[in-house]
């Protein structure tokens, strides 16, 4: 009731707000044109209307009121003192004319308009006046405007102008960065040869516009003056021939420009300058200078004119005729009968040498402590602009024999000179620089050979050990009667037998002696030992004996021996160690008649090898009866090994050498499985048994059993119930196939060990079959607890539209409909449902595995370890729980 009383009450004050205030008018003026622009000495109409219930007051003002009526009024109008006589009123309109305007009439003005019961209104008119433009003239600054520098161009008017446009040959002037207007005035900064032209100046106003240009001239240069020989551009030097006509040209870009040549300090004015009939007298350097005078720069270039006469007679002198290596100097001269030119000197057809010993003068070439390598033919080329003259001369100089340098070769051998094999063949050459070509000896190694080889190369086959030594070669030059030697030694070596030395260490008493062998080769292999308590050194065998007391410090540590030959040196490196990594292993086997053997093995690492002792239970076991122990002492082996005649018992082995002993046992169990696991296969045709067997386990085979129907149908098949071997494994085996399966019908799988024919402990049963689905009771409990579910559910609804109906009721004002509830109905899924005795197992893909009174159902080739739980990330399905009543 208090929400209908609310709701009335604002119906009522909104209907009284719009009789109030929903119909109220004002007085609205309207301006034509807001801005009015008047040539200065006319009348400026200043225009408005309006909208009004009734005549309302109008009002025009300034700063202050200027006049002011009411429209349709006998009352004339009451206008300022300032502007009696000035204004034009039509007391039935609210516009205003203001007669014969002057620019001092250009302001805001302000109108407003009111009347009795209706809103005031007031607006603005801007008036503009204007006097006409009668003139426009253009002013350039500075007058003489030069490149490079800013001009600025003023557009000077009669009148009054509110708007500047330029153009430069009747084209609009970009403004940019460097053409820039302001106001009356536009600057171009930086000129440029290129800005001059046409300039005009535009001035506007809303009365009128008025044009006019001026020329702009734009002074600039010199440019670089070029210079021009007979009317082609010129470099800085012009050759001319004796009695020609050389005409000189100067050009420069410039505004304006003045020209004149210099030459010995003799001007001549103008851009040309002509050479008649040129002598040798007349060359020189020619100047032509450019000068402008409005930017006050003057540039100049210079060009040399050479004159030549024609090359005649060049010859060609060499001072001494028979140089030697030693001499001072060496100099080769040239001279002609007429002409000269530049000279260009070569040596066996190409340039000079890059060397400060060679000296070019003006008509010679200067050697310098010449040598041998300043043999050769050396040629003048005597070049000028009009002709060309070339001569040769052959210089000989004798020199050597420098140092005899001697090489040697060899197929067999990659670096001779270092060291050759006994029975190779090696070429010595000898060579020494000489001229004329030295003459050779040679001095053997072998001092009882009494020959004496001559010739630069010496050929040795087939060498021996003995022709080992120095091999001398002696270069003669016979034509300055001098000689020199040198020698080389030449090593000859043989391979030891063996590609390395060859390291052991055997126990002497309580001493451990090490020894090094490497026999053969020559020169013999030099032995030695790096890690032991001193260095000894021997020849192709060396034993070294280290002492008990010294043995602990040399336990684990690595004895290096080295070789040294210079064919090829190597090492070889032995490690004394104390027994250690002793990890006791067994291996059963069991003959046809079921007598069982069980090898224990104590292995490890040691050097040099240790010897193994064995006890049982505490007590020292030796070779007889049952026990065999290897010649090595690592293997224990039981022979007839009883598992219930106390053959399982703790087996312990120490390993000794001079180093160390290390101890370890092993507890020998019977026959047992410690973890199995089954795979079935996505067609459950064929199942995989893995097992493992504790490390101690005495195993020698297994009998993988099962039940269900037999693999393959036979008549004479056994009960499906009845447990029967299928498969028999060696003791290495860890896992076997079961195949092939009839899906859909019940197996069970279990795994046994064997010792002979001793049997032990089974592995864990697993069951592979179909479910067996619910009992009668199972489904009629589901069927009344389904019923009882939905009677239930069925009162909660019922219960819930009454209090949704009894609230709705209660609610006084209901302004929008209450949403329905949306109804989620569970659609539940059919499937078979597992009771077990042992519990509620979930219904996966496949038929079900289980061992005991527990069953799964694994994912297709998914692996269950019976001794681990299932995967974290495996969510079970929901079961459904049936009753049965």
């Amino acid at each position: 009731m208090a929400r209908n009383s609310c709701q009335f009450t604002c119906h009522v004050v909104v209907i009284l707000f719009l009789l109030v205030f929903g119909e109220v008018d004002g007085v609205t003026i309207t301006v034509p044109n807001p801005t009015v622009s008047a040539e200065a000495g006319t009348d400026a109409v200043l225009m408005v209307s309006f909208t009004s219930g009734t005549n309302p007051y109008v009002s025009w003002e300034l700063d202050l009121s200027i006049a002011s009526w009411t429209i349709n009024s006998d009352q004339p109008a009451d206008i300022a003192q300032a502007y009696k006589g000035r204004l034009t009123i039509n007391t039935k309109a609210p516009s205003l004319t203001l007669n014969k305007v002057t620019t001092a009439d250009a302001r805001d003005y302000k109108v407003t308009m009111r009347a009795t019961g209706e809103s005031s209104d007031e607006k603005f008119i801007k008036l503009n006046v204007y006097e006409r433009i009668t003139s426009v003239n253009v002013t350039v600054s500075p007058a003489d405007p030069v490149e490079g520098k800013d001009v600025t161009m003023t557009c000077q008017i009669t009148g009054t102008g509110t708007k500047y446009s330029w153009k430069v040959n009747e084209t609009p002037v970009i403004v940019d960065s460097r053409h820039v207007a302001s106001g009356n005035t536009l600057t171009i900064k930086s000129l440029v040869r290129t800005d001059k032209g046409q300039y005009s100046c535009t001035a506007e106003n809303p009365i009128n516009s008025l044009k006019n240009s001026v020329d702009l001239i734009v002074y600039y240069g010199p440019d670089d003056p070029v210079i021009k020989v007979d009317n082609a551009n010129a470099g800085t030097q012009h050759n001319a021939l004796v009695g020609s006509t050389v005409q000189l040209d100067c050009v420069s870009e410039s505004l304006p420009v003045s020209y004149n040549w210099k030459y010995n300090s003799v001007s001549t004015a103008g851009g040309s300058k002509t050479l008649s009939n040129i002598q040798r007298n007349q060359e020189g350097d020619y100047i032509c200078e450019v000068s402008n005078a409005k930017t006050t720069l003057t540039k100049s270039k210079t060009i040399t004119i050479k004159v030549y006469d024609m090359i005649q007679g060049l010859s060609v002198s060499t001072i001494p005729v028979n140089p030697k290596e030693g001499d001072a100097q060496v100099e080769i001269t040239y001279a002609t009968d007429k002409g000269s030119g530049t000279a260009m000197w070569l040596k066996d057809g190409t340039a000079l040498p890059n060397d400060p010993r060679y000296t070019v003068t003006a008509n010679s070439l200067k050697i310098n402590s010449p040598g041998r390598s300043d043999s050769g033919v050396y040629t003048c080329n005597l070049n000028n602009p009009f002709s060309t003259s070339t001569i040769q001369k052959t210089i000989s100089i004798f020199y050597g024999p420098e140092k005899p340098q001697i090489s040697a070769t060899s197929v067999e051998n990659p670096d001779p000179l270092k060291y050759v094999l006994v029975g190779t063949t090696v070429l010595l050459k000898c060579k020494a620089e000489c001229d004329p070509p030295a003459t050779y000896y040679w001095n053997v190694g072998n001092q009882d050979d009494p020959n004496v080889p001559e010739g630069a190369t010496l050929n040795l086959t087939n060498i021996q050990a003995n022709q080992a030594g120095s091999y001398t070669c002696i270069a003669v030059n016979d034509k300055i009667n001098k000689r020199v030697r040198n020698v080389v030694p030449l090593n000859v070596y043989q391979k030891p037998v063996s590609a390395g030395p060859t390291c052991s260490m055997t126990p002497v008493n309580s001493d451990l002696q090490f020894r090094c062998s490497w026999l053969g080769g020559i020169p013999k292999v030099s032995l030695k030992f790096l890690g032991l308590s001193e260095v000894k050194e021997a020849s192709e065998t060396l034993d070294q004996t280290e002492t008990a007391a010294k043995l602990p410090a040399l336990n684990g540590k690595a004895i290096t021996c080295v070789g040294t030959h210079p064919i090829a040196p190597n090492n070889c490196s032995i490690t004394p160690r104390s027994p250690e990594g002793i990890l006791p292993s067994h291996n059963a086997t069991a003959q046809p008649s079921g007598k069982v053997s069980v090898t224990i093995s104590c292995k490890g690492s040691s050097q040099p090898p240790a010897t193994v002792t064995w006890s049982k239970a505490g007590q020292l076991l030796t070779s007889g009866g049952i026990y065999t122990i290897s010649n090595d002492t690592t293997d224990l082996t039981i022979t007839g090994f009883n598992i219930s005649g106390g053959d399982l018992a703790t087996y312990t082995c120490v390993s000794t050498n001079l180093l160390g002993s290390q101890k370890s046992s092993i507890n020998l169990t019977g026959p047992a499985i410690s973890k199995s696991s089954i795979l079935v296969n996505p067609a459950h045709t064929v199942v995989t048994l893995t097992w493992e067997t504790p490390r101690d386990s005495v195993v020698t085979g297994f009998n993988v059993q099962m039940t269900g129907p037999a693999l393959q149908r036979s008549s004479t098949s056994r009960a499906a119930t009845d447990w029967r071997t299928i498969q028999t494994k060696g003791p290495e085996a860890r896992n076997t196939d079961i195949s092939p399966l009839q899906p859909g019908e019940i197996y069970q799988f279990r795994v046994k060990p064997m010792v002979g024919q001793n049997e032990g402990p089974p592995s864990e049963t697993y069951s592979l079959g179909q479910d067996p689905g619910l009992s009668a009771g199972a489904i009629a409990g589901i069927v009344i607890g389904s019923v009882f579910g939905f009677l239930l559910l069925l009162l909660l609804l019922i219960l819930l539209i009454l209090c949704c109906l009894r609230r709705k009721k209660q609610r006084k004002e209901p302004k929008y409909p209450v949403p329905k509830t949306k109804e989620r109905v569970a659609t539940g899924v059919s499937q078979p449902n597992i009771l077990l005795t042992g519990g509620v197992t979930a219904a996966r893909n496949g038929p079900s595995i289980g061992n005991g009174n527990r069953a799964y159902t694994p994912e297709p080739y998914t692996q269950y370890d019976k001794s681990s739980t299932l995967p974290s990330n495996v969510t079970p399905p929901a079961v459904r729980m049936a009753t049965t009543v």
